[in-house]
């Protein structure tokens, strides 16, 4: 800054800026001799209790910094540190003075002190623009770019956002990013230039690209660009940190390769050349190449070389940087290099590297100027190929996400775009199905013409990228010829048509999310990020093919993105519970079974409902690392009966789909039961009838082998949309429980209980139980025991409890006789 800082403006951001980031108690600035703070925040009677502290005065005399831990019995008592650190000012003439603060925790420490630091090294106008800088956009959503949003708001700056190229990338499904800071991604390599950038940035609230050094899940290295963009809420505070991740390690590789033939080139113009030119020492033309100046389209000079010609065959950039560096060179005897084409205005020109190097004596006098013109086109190209590499998708030639943010960029800043145009992502659905069952090769060329399609249909007016592995990217703008309702029409039309592949026929449906361009402000990468976000609501609603982005949506994946944070770390610090329902003998009274209900009991808001956490879980992935906790965890509680002499009864857990999407299931059961030393017969896994509603070879085998261990399967909630005789006819169930619905409606007339009454002839049929679930009344007992049920389960015996209650009941095995 040219001028002196202010100080008084500098302590006030200082202590705001600490109160804003971290949570304290109170902070004041203190300096030498004076009886009271000159600025605090916070408590003030905290703040002029730390004035008494002997470490704040021992800073001010030696301006060492020092951390202790609150006094008893005082304002101070309720913080987790004192803080005291000197502060070194710019243009500072009197004693340093020293900031103490007291924190609530103590995690907040060292990114205050290093918040401190830095604020304090700045000037008073880059504190003043740290402050008042806007509310920033940023960048989302990429084909093989990764993108993230983590957010500072959260403890620990983590993932709340990746979109699938970045699991691509990394090689981790979203369940193991989300809820964690990225910086796992270093693994050691935590002192890389890169990631000093990116602190630097991030701790001034600035934007930055640099490229770090990342592992995949596999150990594998990668090259990664990362380019981060802060965004701020209006009154100033970060609210997220987008991250525009590529992986460039070929493009390194390429580029490597390309500077070393640029040295090659260098040092082949340095020994000989095809194109020599000799100028006087005063830096007149002697002597010019005539294939240059066939090159460039003129005469042959036939003696004194015509030098305005000759600028004028240049490009006009060319002439002036040759005029720049001759006025340099002849001035300080050095060589200097321009780079140009030949013929300057045509379609297809020769690229040159000219490099004018002066002659010298041997008492460097300087005799006279070479310059050496070498044709650098074999270079040139390959520099234009690697550009377009990084701006074009090479399967399907359309934009790739950086290509597409570019053009959009440009036709938001010409500003003739309607407002109400909508940048689309578009999803295609089951196309892992395709790559599986047909072959990546009809993957790709449903790509390719979903691609061909799209180009028919939006026109050349619009712009159209693949940004995924399955995305697609679209502007598609508004005028009178197309309106809203036809835009639909059009896409919707591109998958109206069954594909033809390779001799196969079938259907491609995609799910659509869109964002108008008003909404964004003039930033592309939003439009494209906020378009993304809808998207994956119309991929999670299959009611709603079509998603338009909205605040409330933005809010409401934050919030499933924070409750899906939560039920990581509660799989993490063991606040996930097992609780017990017993299954009773309809004629003994007796127990004969349990089933394990999984609970969720948050240390600050009790317990959350199953039908709260376990949908997310599924959405999620985190499924399959709480399938396992239930599993191990129900065969531990049955081990500890069993030590315990206890009349152990069987346990049942559910499975869900996704968990056998996920394979290896009967595997997780063998180990589960052989390590915890128990008989498979005390094991019951109970499946929803919706696993039929992907009904595969895969399926029956694994349910074949499960039953041939001699686990017992059950079939749940049997009834209530997906089943058939036909599905129990292929699978052997030891056990079918009526759905509570049918239990519900007894009393309302015969159908129900026909429908129980079936069951329980199918059943005895097929040699399995039957299970009336949702038991309530004892006139429903009575019913389904008259209708054929062998076993109960409901709150007319007892509600799901805990394991030390179910304890209780196992040592009374009649208590429902």
């Amino acid at each position: 800054m040219a001028g002196q800082p202010d100080t008084f403006e500098l302590f006030t951001d200082l202590t705001e800026a600490l109160a804003s980031a971290c949570s304290v108690v109170c902070a004041a600035v203190i300096v030498k001799g004076e009886c009271s703070p000159s600025h605090l925040v916070g408590d003030e009677d905290a703040a002029k209790l730390l004035l008494t502290l002997e470490s704040v005065q021992a800073t001010l005399e030696d301006g060492i910094p020092r951390t202790e831990m609150p006094p008893f019995n005082a304002p101070l008592a309720a913080a987790a540190f004192i803080a005291v650190e000197p502060l070194s000012v710019p243009y500072q003439k009197a004693p340093a003075p020293v900031i103490a603060f007291a924190g609530d925790h103590l995690a907040d420490r060292d990114r205050a002190v290093a918040l401190l630091h830095s604020l304090t090294a700045e000037t008073g106008n880059e504190l003043m623009r740290l402050r008042q800088s806007p509310f920033l956009a940023a960048a989302l959503a990429e084909i093989e770019c990764g993108v993230t949003i983590a957010d500072p708001s959260l403890e620990d700056t983590p993932l709340i956002y990746v979109n699938a190229a970045f699991e691509r990338m990394t090689g981790y499904p979203k369940a193991d990013l989300l809820g964690r800071n990225c910086r796992f991604l270093q693994g050691n390599l935590t002192d890389q230039p890169g990631l000093r950038i990116i602190r630097n940035a991030l701790s001034r609230g600035m934007d930055c690209t640099t490229v770090v050094t990342n592992y995949r899940s596999n150990g594998e290295p990668f090259e990664n660009r990362v380019k981060l963009r802060t965004l701020r809420s209006n009154d100033g505070a970060l609210s997220y940190i987008i991250g525009i991740q590529l992986d460039v390690t070929r493009e390194h590789a390429a580029l490597d390769s390309l500077a070393r033939q640029k040295h090659r080139y260098e040092s082949l113009i340095e020994t000989q050349s095809g194109y020599i030119w000799l100028m006087s020492a005063e830096g007149e033309l002697m002597e010019v190449p005539e294939k240059w100046l066939e090159l460039a389209g003129l005469p042959s000079s036939g003696g004194q070389p015509d030098l305005a010609a000759i600028r004028d065959a240049l490009p006009p950039d060319a002439a002036q940087a040759f005029k720049e560096g001759w006025v340099e060179a002849l001035r300080n005897t050095t060589p200097f290099q321009v780079i140009y084409q030949l013929p300057a205005r045509s379609d297809s020109p020769r690229w040159f590297l000219d490099r004018v190097t002066p002659v010298l004596d041997d008492e460097n006098g300087l005799l006279e100027w070479i310059a050496a013109s070498q044709d650098i086109t074999d270079l040139k190209t390959a520099e234009k190929e690697v550009e377009r590499a990084a701006y074009e998708d090479r399967l399907t030639g359309l934009l790739s996400p950086e290509g597409f943010a570019q053009h959009l960029d440009e036709r938001l800043r010409e500003g003739d775009l309607h407002p109400a145009s909508p940048v689309v992502v578009v999803d295609i659905k089951a196309l892992r199905e395709i790559n599986n069952t047909q072959g990546y090769d009809v993957g790709d060329e449903v790509l390719r013409e979903v691609a061909r399609r799209l180009r028919t249909e939006i026109g050349e007016h619009g712009l159209i990228a693949r940004t995924g592995g399955d995305e697609f990217t679209v502007l598609a703008p508004l005028d009178c010829q197309r309106t809203r309702r036809r835009l639909r029409e059009c896409m919707a039309a591109v998958f109206d048509v069954p594909f033809q592949i390779r001799g196969f026929a079938f259907h491609v449906d995609a799910s659509f999310g869109y964002a108008r361009i008003r909404s964004s402000a003039g930033d592309a990468r939003k439009l494209m990020t906020d378009a993304a976000l809808a998207m994956h609501q119309s991929q999670h609603n299959p009611s709603a093919t079509w998603t338009q982005y909205t605040k409330a949506l933005e809010h409401q994946t934050r919030e499933t993105v924070n409750l899906t944070t939560k039920l990581r770390r509660a799989l993490e610090t063991d606040q996930l519970e097992l609780h017990y329902q017993p299954q009773v003998d309809l004629v003994s009274g007796g127990i004969v079974s349990a089933e394990a209900l999984l609970r969720w009991n948050h240390p600050q808001v009790g317990f959350i409902a199953p039908d709260q956490f376990i949908p997310l879980a599924e959405q999620s992935q985190l499924i399959g690392p709480i399938g396992d906790w239930v599993l191990r965890q129900a065969c531990r509680d049955l081990r500890a009966w069993r030590d315990g002499g206890l009349p152990v009864t069987p346990v049942s857990i559910n499975l869900s789909l996704i968990e056998f999407q996920l394979g290896s299931i009967p595997d997780k059961i063998r180990h589960a039961l052989a390590e915890f030393d128990l008989p498979p017969g005390m094991l019951t896994l109970e499946i929803t009838e919706s696993v039929f509603e992907q009904h595969s070879q895969a399926l029956r085998q694994d349910l074949e082998t499960l039953s041939a261990m001699g686990v017992r399967l059950s079939l749940d909630d049997f009834g209530t949309g997906y089943s058939s005789l036909g599905h129990l006819n292929d699978y052997f169930f030891d056990e079918i429980k009526i759905d509570k619905s049918f239990i519900f409606q007894l009393d309302e007339g015969p159908y129900s209980q026909a429908i129980v009454k079936a069951v329980a002839v199918i059943a005895a049929a097929l040699g399995a139980d039957v299970v009336a679930e949702g038991l309530e009344l004892v006139s429903q007992v009575a019913t389904v025991r008259q209708l054929g049920c062998t076993k109960g389960q409901g709150y007319h015996f007892s509600r799901p409890v805990t394991e030390s209650c179910w304890r209780q009941l196992l040592i009374d095995q009649n208590a429902f006789a």
